[in-house]
């Protein structure tokens, strides 16, 4: 890599020990990366996030205002900031098992464990310039692709060249404009797999909820937190559905939300079951490739009441994901530690 071209490439260092700090911006510099942000900070972080403002992020997982994963999975979801493909390197310094598998289910691109030698850092750096890994996206992450081999008897997932800022800025071969609209395109690709992992999820979580609600069981310690996580599905489904191929169910979505919720909320009613189960049914047909969605819909949407819209000024649903950092507030609400914790990330 050419020194001369690291001062474009703007660093964001989170390191909540000043010495610490002190030494890595130091070897940074020396290496030629003189554009670096360095704090002991999360809210100077998401500032840098905001204003989009960050190539390269590398940071702590613990500093004093809260976790780092937790902004790396939100930035990653198009939740924080405008650029969901920040290049990012996590330090930890307490790697139980637990640890690591919540920072790798953020969606971070390489982790280095405490204590590292500075040429260590140096060097990821310039792997993930050069060498970064695609990434995969499921009803829970978006990252980059861990996964050495496919795992037999599971569903096979689209690896995706997503942008990067560090090789771009380095190279100088793309310019701002044609940056910001493959981070526009590319999200956009993320947005529609994302949606299309959640209608597996639901299907999946609807086969293991109807038979308890049948029974009157949806409040016991093994549904219970698949009623929960089936809410946040579905939440975040008709968040997102509105801007893909898949818009004309958007209203199914949303309905199914407001029930979920309801249901978490409420309890169960009869009526619950059976409309649950079209609604689910709906949404699985209209995402499966053999069916014809006019036919689904033709069919399908009679049976199903639908959910009321929240219109703007000008008449338009509001639940897009028109591209990153669109996405409302109860976005947030897709699941992150207990997500994290409760689904094992590519690996």
């Amino acid at each position: 890599m050419s020194v001369s071209r690291f001062d474009n490439i703007r660093v964001v260092l989170a390191e909540p020990e000043a010495k610490s700090r002190k030494d890595i911006q130091f070897e940074l510099k020396k290496c030629g990366f003189n554009n670096v942000l360095a704090t002991g900070n999360l809210s100077d972080v998401v500032g840098a996030v905001k204003r989009g403002e960050v190539d390269l992020l590398i940071g702590d997982t613990k500093l004093p205002e809260g976790d780092l994963t937790d902004l790396i999975f939100e930035m990653r979801h198009g939740v924080l900031g405008g650029n969901p493909f920040v290049v990012t390197l996590t330090m930890i310094s307490n790697p139980t098992q637990e640890r690591v598998r919540q920072v790798i289910n953020s969606g971070t691109d390489d982790i280095l464990v405490r204590p590292f030698a500075t040429r260590q850092l140096i060097d990821h750096i310039q792997a993930l310039t050069y060498a970064r890994k695609k990434f995969v996206v499921t009803s829970d992450y978006i990252g980059p692709d861990r996964r050495k081999t496919h795992r037999e008897g599971s569903m096979k997932i689209a690896q995706i060249d997503v942008p990067n800022p560090l090789r771009n800025r380095i190279t100088g071969q793309v310019s701002e404009a044609m940056l910001r609209k493959s981070i526009e395109t590319t999200f956009a690709s993320i947005n529609e797999q994302k949606v299309e992992r959640h209608a597996f999820q639901i299907g999946y979580l609807m086969e293991r909820l109807i038979p308890a609600f049948e029974n009157a069981r949806h409040d016991t310690p093994e549904t219970a937190p698949l009623l929960d996580r089936l809410c946040d599905v579905a939440g975040d489904l008709s968040q997102r559905i509105c801007k893909t191929r898949y818009a004309h169910i958007a209203e199914m979505c949303m309905t199914l939300d407001k029930m979920t919720a309801s249901i978490r909320e409420k309890g169960l009613e009869d009526a619950d079951i059976v409309l649950i189960g079209k609604l689910t049914k709906v949404i699985g047909n209209a995402f499966d490739p053999d069916r014809n969605k006019d036919v689904v819909l033709r069919k399908s949407v009679s049976e199903v009441p639908r959910g009321d819209k929240e219109e703007n000024e000008n008449g338009s649903t509001d639940a897009s994901v028109a591209s990153p950092g669109s996405q409302t507030k109860k976005a947030t609400a897709q699941p992150r530690r207990a997500a994290m914790a409760a689904v094992p990330a590519p690996a």
